[in-house]
């Protein structure tokens, strides 16, 4: 049976959850992006058990297997990363003035 074009883009939002969650590098926004994601994937807060439920997948399994899985150093913040998102500045635009980061507000 083919899946319908929801149910793949819902979970291709689970799917880039997982991989912002387990970038290595030192970009501090894609650090911050990491460390979001991380928080998304093991609250089980309302709009991550919604994901779930159209993605198909057990919120409540989906966040234990997360919580799991954070033992894994792939999911957790180097010292390095700790160290830039510390130092970082307010979001706001790149060094590169032509470019911005994209961020959404809950309003």
């Amino acid at each position: 049976m083919s899946k319908s074009p929801e149910l793949k883009l819902f979970r291709a939002i689970i799917t880039q959850a997982i991989e912002d969650a387990m970038y290595d590098g030192l970009d501090k926004y894609k650090i911050i992006d990491k460390r979001e994601a991380i928080s998304w994937l093991i609250s089980n807060t309302g709009d991550f058990q919604m994901i779930c439920h159209y993605a198909d997948i057990n919120s409540e399994y989906a966040t234990m297997k997360f919580a799991k899985a954070m033992k894994l150093d792939i999911y957790t913040l180097t010292d390095m990363q700790h160290k830039i998102i510390q130092n970082r500045p307010t979001r706001g635009p790149y060094k590169n003035t032509q470019k911005y980061r994209l961020t959404f507000n809950d309003t």
